[in-house]
């Protein structure tokens, strides 16, 4: 072994050991990343927790490929197409440069539609 030379690079990959994502952290990490989208409402929070608390996601790793479930709340007024591509393509982004899981599919559901100005006066 040459000085300064990491022992990792005698061993060769097989021999080093495994690594496992779990479903689980694959879940958050998409939950994480649907809500860095400007037009995703966070209800984990105040009251609207008790009925649903989103975003929220699934997945299913199986050989290094997931396939992702994310249930979001879009803020009013947002267009609902843009909102689901842009949280298809930040979950994708995020679950394959953190995890190194190859996605095979997010599917994205807009479970709620939630106005975020509380306290604006409603004119009739």
């Amino acid at each position: 072994m040459a000085e300064g030379e990491p022992t990792s690079a005698l061993v060769s990959p097989g021999e080093r050991g495994s690594l496992t994502i779990a479903d689980r952290v694959v879940e958050k990490i998409a939950s994480i990343a649907a809500r860095e989208i400007e037009q995703v409402a966070d209800t984990r929070a105040g009251w609207t927790r008790m009925f649903r608390s989103l975003p929220k996601a699934t997945a299913k790793v199986a050989g290094g490929r997931a396939r992702i479930g994310v249930e979001v709340a879009a803020s009013w007024p947002s267009s609902l197409p843009t909102v689901s591509a842009q949280v298809r393509d930040r979950v994708n982004e995020q679950i394959t440069n953190l995890t190194g899981v190859t996605v095979v599919a997010v599917d994205v559901t807009i479970a709620d539609v939630v106005h975020l100005e509380t306290n604006a006066r409603r004119v009739r």
